[in-house]
């Protein structure tokens, strides 16, 4: 049955706010009072949910295998159930630029979100608690509710905030305090709740179920949607969450709510035909058969859902990683799940983009615990944790002050990257890739009043804001204007709803003389095509971007209304960038009937003709040319008169190249030409310097002047006869320009390591294409230099491709140093020597406590070994002190089988760098270079959580390898496997074949491969592959028609490398033919390395029982155990024990280090026969253990009555022989028939005598 709708009172209060007060400080009273109601309402729509749930068994909340988890949180208006769910870190940040924020990034800022002024007042919403204990988190997560913790809520609280204990796992923010945590059950009042105390940023990485959802759970296909549709209305649906969440941000205007697209764009059903399930009329989830045509397969335009659709959010999407960083819109690539808008009135979803795949982050299984997860889940806290740092840096600047959530919004939208193959806007990647040092300079630059403008400011209605600017030429101008709109209502639930959601409409222009700019929009019917300019009549954002710029000119901004604003006013923020340039100066000849013109100019790329006549000033910056840095560029002028004879004449040419307006500046003369006499060409080659800001605009001022003196020529001096002509130059990137984006390895911070690579990543940041790259650098240690860097990459890296290169030699990095790491790189031509070199610091840590630790030998035939100090790191025992290979690991205590004669052992805390695998190519034998192989992996087993620090490639053509850590899913019979990554690296290699070509190549031995630096994390113990993919050519060797069986490859109690993915339906030892790719691979344990310690080890106590009557004692005092018949005496503990029943008795005593040390046997009998050792009649029982039959052999010398009895543990006759009268030997089978495994006392009687022997059965 349909439920009834409940609208949050706090929805109907807001009709009542007519000011703009609301829009401009936090209304305090109105958001606790809607928080208490909001909240009492959300407990009787969950006892709703509870008992409609129950009749239509929908499931209050379930897992997927993938760890999701999914919540029903509301009923629609059909009756039909809502469900919620989760949306399933330096790369993130390099993506983003947010990395330039942080100490050393670049910017000259310290950005790590530690600042009090921001403490608690970021927030998540997500599916559990975050491990607050996590080493990435501890001590900084405020988890509100006691509810389970969550992997999906760990890994987004490590990307908002995670210190880089692990520095792959860095969160944006990673220096914040006091994140605050809710599950999203009952989001809406502690969202207000939290309004209300201050919060700044929320990040929501969850949403509605829509369309096709994939039920791991249930292994099946269910369709989401209503009865009888083949679309789910809730894709681009204004809902009443999304109505609250507007409400909210209206009246909490410095609440910026930031929220995940979804990730529903790979969720497309079954194939036609193949079984499905979906809602029924009445609501219920029932098998429909299988899969008709015509049903969405919702993997295109208007599917993000719901909450997503909200106007005052900042809704994110995700793209693939850009390690080096954001250079052209080419580099954003849209992920294959990312969901794209319009919403179903049009307006732009999502708003930005950000990394959202392969993210390596905290999860919450244990305290050291890390995973991949993809998602746009995963984009939204790398954004937030990113705004988070920009509200830190406002701050600073301001006295405290935050920015609104409308100008963070205006401004994060502002400084975006483009993305997508069009210029502005679209429904893919919205207004592009977020951009957080961009955004940093617009504060630094706003609040030093140069070319940047952030103001915060009120529109009353029909009361247009009108103010004029100066393009600086910085850039093009552009102002981004952006409010928080009044909640729309949610409307009918129907496929589609377009009515527009937008209350107040808001206009911005710029207008240049009679030239009007518009801003950007885009066209909902047809969503695939490229944004236009005009009047945006949807969107709470828009953009103007002035493309034909004027640098020194004019401009005025002007903001208004349509109609009349419902609220009578209504506050916005608005973004400028471009502005606070200067006029340039006025100069030319009276404008007369004859002297001297500019026939033509070229230069640049300008191919100017001018009309006959003259013209005194002509302004010509419509007109573009652009410059390269450090480059030669041809000048050519012709000069003659508009009438008259010869005179001579001079030219001059200047160009602004800092932007401020004047041509005075150090280098703006670019040419003076000779006396020229008559009709002539000055002809001449310009140096560009190097250092100007590419994007930037200058204007070229080119005059012509009736002189013999140069010295009159002058850019802003009123002169008799001549020519003025200006244009507009654009300084572009040089075309021969290799620069060093980052030293990947070592980081900042790290562990000593005798073999420490360094490795480069460097961008082909021109236009052509180059190779032959000489790449070096020094390591340092104040001013002792450690180790010179060389190398050359010999491949063509084409234009904005990337490689990342290891340097070959590599250096001792000794605890507790400093080391200065400074890379160049150098090739023929290069135009930009400011980005060839980089350096950074790496601090080793000090080398942590040795282990406290002891050694004792067990029964000479192990030795256990145990450290009291180890805490959560592992102790590596060795039988050396320089020994490579480990004897155990363990972490408090471990055990070896290597019984040393000195007694000494030797161990160190986290002391592991070892290798394993074929040291080369060679080892193993013959193969060859392909890429047919690319897919294939290694499997391995891991005992202690790692890392797999480098690997040897050889390589038989460049290009790109991707190497994953993962756990492997399901393999099918034809090869094909799933698996679930866990780390991942993606490396552009070089060949190391000295004859590199395509495809599949034999061998060359003289290729001696490559170290590659991965830094890949195994965290968790267990089976795992090494799986490698090859694209853009590239091809690596393999071992192939390997003989004999060389797995596995192991260190012992650390990591084995157990075969590889070679299967054959005839031969289970196919694997034991190939070996793939990896060689000499190097791994290290997590923690940093102590001092190896020598441990002399002590030999357990054996001890020796004696009987005296009934009493057994033991020569040791403690730690004994009792045995009767090799079972233990409940209670037995003491050094003596009084026995009362026959059998074999013993101790075994227990040391402090666990060692079990069993004592001599003694039988005791309780017959009033007396015991006698069995080896007085050589009594033997063949074999022992045994099955219940065996031969019984003993010799008596008298003749007497022999009685031969099997007693089980418990007393009980299992078995009986009677002999009379028997003398000699016995040497007979003895057949006891079935007999349970265990232990059993043989009892032999003769002669009044009584002789006991354990008989083992099993």
């Amino acid at each position: 049955m349909p439920k009834q709708k409940i609208v949050p009172l706090f929805v109907l209060l807001t009709g009542f706010w007519t000011s703009t007060y609301a829009q401009t400080v936090t209304r305090t009273a109105i958001l606790q009072r809607a928080a208490t109601e909001q909240a009492a309402k959300e407990k009787v729509l969950a006892e709703h949910l509870r008992k409609v749930a129950k009749e239509k068994n929908w499931p209050l909340s379930f897992k997927n295998k993938n760890g999701e988890l999914v919540v029903l949180t509301d009923i629609d208006a059909g009756g039909y159930p809502i469900y919620t769910s989760t949306d399933n870190n330096i790369d993130a940040a390099a993506t983003t630029s947010t990395n330039k924020l942080w100490s050393g990034g670049g910017l000259g800022l310290t950005l790590s979100g530690s600042s009090a002024s921001v403490k608690g007042k970021l927030g998540v919403w997500d599916g559990g608690r975050a491990r607050p204990t996590h080493v990435e988190l501890n001590g900084r997560i405020v988890n509100k509710q006691n509810v389970s913790i969550s992997d999906h809520t760990t890994h987004v609280a490590g990307t908002l905030i995670a210190s880089g204990v692990n520095p792959r796992a860095k969160g944006m923010a990673y220096g914040y305090q006091d994140l605050v945590v809710y599950d999203f059950d009952n989001n809406l009042s502690e969202m207000l709740l939290e309004s209300n105390n201050g919060m700044l940023l929320s990040n929501h990485s969850y949403g509605t179920i829509c369309g096709w959802y994939q039920n791991t759970g249930s292994n099946r296909w269910e369709f989401r949607g209503q009865w009888n549709t083949n679309e789910d209305y809730k894709f681009g649906y204004y809902s009443t969450e999304a109505e609250v969440w507007d409400s909210i941000a209206y009246n909490a205007p410095y609440h910026l709510i930031v929220k995940s697209s979804g990730n529903n764009r790979n969720q497309t059903g079954p194939a036609v035909g193949q079984p499905y399930w979906r809602y029924s009329s009445s609501g219920v989830l029932i098998d429909a058969g299988t899969r008709p045509a015509g049903i969405s397969n919702n993997d295109g335009y208007d599917i993000i859902p719901t909450s997503g659709t909200a106007k005052n959010i900042l809704t994110v999407g995700a793209i693939q990683a850009i390690p080096s960083g954001y250079s052209r819109p080419e580099d954003a690539v849209i992920s294959s799940f990312s969901s794209w808008g319009p919403t179903d009135d049009g307006r732009i979803k999502p708003d930005v983009v950000a990394d959202g795949v392969n993210l390596f982050s905290s999860i919450g299984t244990t305290d050291n615990a890390y995973a991949i997860y993809s998602g746009t889940s995963m984009a939204t806290p790398a954004t937030a944790g990113s705004l988070t740092l920009l509200q830190e840096y406002y701050a600073q600047l301001h006295s405290g002050a935050f920015m609104r959530s409308a100008t963070l919004k205006a401004l994060v939208i502002h400084t975006a990257d483009e993305a997508g193959p069009t210029a502005g806007p679209d429904y893919k990647y919205g207004w592009g890739v977020v951009n957080a040092a961009k955004a940093a300079n617009v504060i630094t630059g706003a609040n030093s009043g140069n070319s940047f403008l952030i103001r915060e400011n009120t529109l009353n209605s029909g009361a247009p804001v009108s103010f004029d600017v100066v393009a600086s030429g910085k850039g093009i101008l552009t102002a981004t204007l952006c409010w928080t709109d009044p909640r729309g209502t949610p409307g009918a639930q129907v496929v589609n709803n377009n009515a527009i959601k937008l209350i107040h409409d808001l206009d911005i222009r710029i207008t240049k003389g009679a030239t009007t700019y518009m801003p950007w929009i885009l066209d909902p019917g047809v969503p695939a095509a490229a944004a236009t300019t005009g009047d945006n009549i949807r969107d709470n954002v828009e953009k103007i971007e002035v493309g034909d710029v004027e640098p020194g000119a004019t401009y005025t901004i002007t903001i208004s209304n349509k109609g009349t604003l419902a609220r009578g006013s209504q506050a916005y923020s608005l973004i400028v960038s471009g502005a606070g340039g200067a006029a340039y100066c006025k100069t030319s000849a009276p404008t007369i009937g004859n002297g001297a013109r500019i026939d033509s100019v070229s230069f640049g790329g300008i191919q100017k003709l001018n009309a006959a006549g003259c013209a005194g000033y002509s302004n010509f910056t419509n007109i573009s040319g652009a410059v390269e840095p450090n480059s030669t560029v041809p000048l050519y002028v012709r000069v003659n008169a508009c009438a008259g004879g010869p005179v001579d004449k001079i030219v001059k040419a200047w160009l602004d190249f800092n932007n401020d307006g004047d041509f005075d500046d150090a280098g703006e003369l670019l040419a003076t030409s000779p006396v020229i006499n008559g009709d002539n060409v000055f002809q001449t080659n310009v140096t560009i310097p190097a250092g100007f800001a590419p994007g930037n605009y200058g204007v070229l001022r080119v005059i012509v002047q009736e002189t013999s003196n140069a010295g009159d020529v002058a850019p802003c001096t009123p002169y008799g006869k001549g020519e003025t002509q200006d244009y507009r130059i654009l300084f572009t990137n040089p075309s021969n320009d290799i620069g060093i984006t980052t030293i990947v390895s070592p980081f900042s911070t790290g562990c000593a390591n005798a073999s420490q690579y360094v490795s480069i990543r460097f961008k082909n940041v021109g236009t052509t294409a180059k190779s032959n790259i000489v790449l070096s650098g020094t390591v340092k240690e104040g001013a002792n230099l450690i180790t010179n860097l060389s190398g050359t990459y010999v491949p063509t890296v084409a234009a904005a491709g990337e490689v990342e290169y290891t340097f070959q030699t590599p250096f001792a990095a000794v605890a507790g140093k400093t080391y200065t790491i400074s890379v160049k790189a150098v090739t023929a031509g290069d135009q930009n020597a400011g980005n060839d070199e980089q350096t950074t610091t790496m601090v080793v840590n000090t080398a942590p406590a040795a282990p406290v630790a002891q050694a004792e030998i067990c029964n000479n035939t192990s030795v256990l070994l145990s450290a009291s100090n180890a805490g959560s790191d592992l102790m590596v025992w060795y039988e050396s002190a320089t020994a490579t290979t480990p004897i155990a690991v363990g972490s408090a205590s471990a055990t070896s089988t290597v019984i040393r004669a000195d007694k000494t052992y030797y161990v160190g805390r986290n002391d592991l760098s070892g290798k394993v695998g074929p040291v080369n190519k060679n080892t193993l034998g013959v193969g060859g270079y392909g890429n047919a192989t690319s897919g294939n992996y290694l499997k391995f087993t891991t005992s202690v959580p790692l890392t797999i620090e480098s690997v040897k490639l050889y390589v038989g053509n460049p290009g790109k390898v991707t190497i994953t850590v993962a756990d492997l899913g399901t393999v099918n019979p034809d090869g094909s496997f799933t698996y679930s990554p866990i780390s991942t690296t993606t490396l552009a290699v070089g060949a190391t074949n000295p004859t590199p070509g395509p495809g599949n190549q034999v061998d060359n031995p003289n290729d001696v491969g490559a170290v590659f630096a991965v830094n890949l994390a195994v965290p968790d113990p267990g089976d795992h592959i090494l799986l490698m993919q090859m694209s853009d050519g590239a091809t690596l060797f393999r071992n192939n028609g390997v003989t004999g069986s060389p797995y596995p490859f192991s260190i012992p109690g650390v990591v084995s490398i157990t075969g590889n993915s070679a299967t054959s339906t005839t031969n289970p030892n196919q694997f034991q033919l190939f070996y793939y790719f990896f060689y000499d691979m190097r791994v290290r344990l997590n923690g940093c390395a102590s001092d190896r310690v020598p441990v002399v080890a002590t030999n357990s106590v054996t001890p020796v029982i004696t009987l005296n009557g009934s009493t057994l004692s033991s020569s040791v005092a403690s730690g004994n155990q009792w045995y009767l018949n090799s079972n233990a005496i409940p209670g037995a503990l003491g050094q003596t024990y009084n026995a009362t029943e026959s059998g074999i008795y013993q101790t075994i005593v227990t040391t402090a280090m666990g060692c079990n040390s069993p004592s001599n046997e003694i039988t005791f009998g309780v017959t009033g026969i007396p015991n006698i050792d069995p080896s007085e009649i050589g009594l033997k029982v063949m074999p022992n253990p045994n099955d219940g039959r065996f031969v019984l052999d003993f010799t008596v010398s008298k003749k007497a009555d022999l009685n031969i009895t099997i007693m089980n543990a418990v007393g009980q006759k299992v078995f009986i022989n009677r002999t009379p009268g028997f003398i000699g030997r016995y040497a007979q089978t003895i057949e006891a028939g079935k007999l349970a495994s265990g232990v059993y006392l043989l009892q032999v009687e003769h002669d009044h005598k009584s002789y006991l022997k354990k008989l083992i059965v099993r």
